[in-house]
């Protein structure tokens, strides 16, 4: 797949400073034109030491696009990750052993004491004297 597009960076500015308005427009255009044939177009004096300075990171850009592209190849080709299992329900039994597991409460009667312990503490929120 052909590249779509490619980076100017700002370190470009101090060259695009050296050159006039004409200049830069045929610097852009011999830029476009490298990107897209790889062929080093014609320029002469300032422009063509400017391109001199870009083309080599154009260059380096390119090889890294591909390297990353064949990289990304390969790792297509392994395949995805795989797809999760479903995990079983659980079912209520199963719920309110690990409620009451959390809260440390092991036999019956001590289940009793702590709903009977927590009911009054709501009916006594309600009246507003348990906070």
């Amino acid at each position: 797949m052909d590249k779509i597009s490619f980076l100017v960076y700002l370190d470009y500015e101090e060259q695009f400073d050296l050159l006039t308005d004409e200049q830069l427009g045929q610097l852009m255009r011999a830029i476009i034109k490298y990107e897209k044939t790889q062929q080093v177009p014609e320029l002469t004096g300032m422009t063509k030491m400017a391109f001199s300075f870009i083309k080599s990171q154009l260059d380096r850009d390119r090889e890294k696009y591909k390297n990353k592209c064949e990289k990304n190849r390969e790792n297509g080709a392994k395949g995805g990750r795989p797809k999760k299992e479903k995990q079983k329900e659980t079912s209520k039994t199963e719920k309110t052993e690990r409620f009451w597991k959390k809260r440390g409460v092991k036999s019956k009667t001590q289940k009793s004491r702590w709903r009977s312990r927590n009911r009054s503490r709501r009916r006594y929120r309600k009246r507003g004297r348990y906070k």
